[in-house]
């Protein structure tokens, strides 16, 4: 079965020879500028769209497990630079050997972006990897190869500090599934409006992105607070959209879920009905996939959610959910290091 969408693509040269500095719900708008700008502005949606669509329907959409990223770690495979975008307190107590230093906050700030290589690909790793997923999404946009850690620090290891005390779930909830079919009419909505100069569609994508980050937008919702929202009726607020592949979807799914599957998300029929009147929440299967369709849509000015974790996390039942319920990926030998750490057996200082 289906556990997440496997990290197929691992591409790029060399490693890369510096060290990045770091430091460390609302709804997004859709930006419209920027306003010093003498250049006219135009309607860009489609532009953007297209962007989208073309990460979302591609073979970008990836999250690499611990196993994957410890054999790069311990084959100091040059392909690969990894990012971390904990605060960087976080990051100086306790890192991956050979990461460096982002701050979430500053993922899309035009000198960090400026810094990052296009000839590797770039893992990024937060505290439970929906962040990190949202920035993987966001930096393959604009043209990057980037993959998150599949939940991120969750999954290297079991030390409070480095996962920012937030406790990965032993077990799955047991949460009701359908497999009612009844079709769901969904009526044609005017698009967002996106206005911004002519041929700058990566400069609006890392400008919107910040307004994103600005405005704190944490962009999951947990299976708690999603299931009490629709226990107390709120039902109407949302749009649910599972976005697994349909075999998965007709064997269980949440109560008036539509399917949409991810590749499909951007299309331009599909865009047209979202309602700006409700939150979108996206469901994969583990929710490093529905984090990358919620920031590509949020990108396009739709208020938009990733279930948390995922159906892994929503239900045990694996046959119907196409995802391996959620339990502990620690191994024992995913080491961690202090910033400057000192190896015994070269005496050289580092920064991970």
């Amino acid at each position: 079965m289906k556990h997440r969408i496997r990290f197929k693509t691992l591409l790029g040269v060399s490693l890369l020879a510096f060290a990045l500095a770091g430091c460390a719900n609302t709804s997004p708008a859709t930006v419209v500028g920027p306003g010093t700008s003498e250049a006219p502005l135009v309607e860009q949606f489609e532009s953007v769209r297209q962007v989208v669509d073309e990460f979302l329907a591609g073979d970008k959409v990836a999250a690499m497990t611990p196993e994957e990223l410890y054999q790069i770690v311990r084959e100091g495979n040059g392909h690969y630079l990894l990012v971390d975008i904990r605060a960087n307190q976080d990051f100086v107590s306790s890192n991956i050997p050979g990461s460096v230093s982002i701050p979430y906050a500053q993922t899309s700030s035009p000198e960090r972006l400026e810094s990052l290589p296009k000839d590797k690909t770039m893992v990024v790793i937060d505290y439970n990897g929906h962040l990190a997923a949202q920035t993987a999404a966001t930096w393959n946009q604009l043209g990057y190869q980037t993959v998150p850690l599949l939940y991120g620090m969750q999954s290297w290891t079991q030390e409070a500090s480095p996962t920012g005390y937030e406790a990965f779930p032993t077990q799955p909830l047991n949460n009701t599934l359908v497999t009612d079919m009844t079709t769901v009419t969904l009526a044609e909505n005017t698009l967002p409006e996106i206005k911004y100069p002519e041929g700058k569609t990566q400069e609006y994508i890392a400008h919107t992105t910040r307004t994103y980050l600005d405005r704190n937008y944490k962009g999951v919702i947990t299976a708690e607070e999603l299931d009490s929202e629709l226990q107390q009726g709120s039902a109407d607020h949302y749009l649910l959209v599972d976005i697994r592949e349909p075999k998965h979807y007709q064997q269980g799914h949440l109560e008036g879920a539509v399917n949409i599957p991810l590749g499909q998300l951007a299309d331009s029929d599909k865009v047209k009905s979202y309602s700006p009147d409700q939150r979108i929440v996206l469901i994969g299967y583990d929710g490093m996939d529905a984090s990358q369709g919620a920031r590509s849509l949020v990108t396009l000015g739709y208020d938009c959610v990733a279930l948390k974790y995922g159906m892994s996390y929503w239900s045990a039942q694996e046959a119907a959910t196409g995802a391996v319920p959620v339990h502990s990926l620690v191994k024992e030998y995913y080491q961690l290091t202090p910033l400057n750490y000192l190896p015994p057996s070269t005496g050289a200082a580092g920064c991970g």
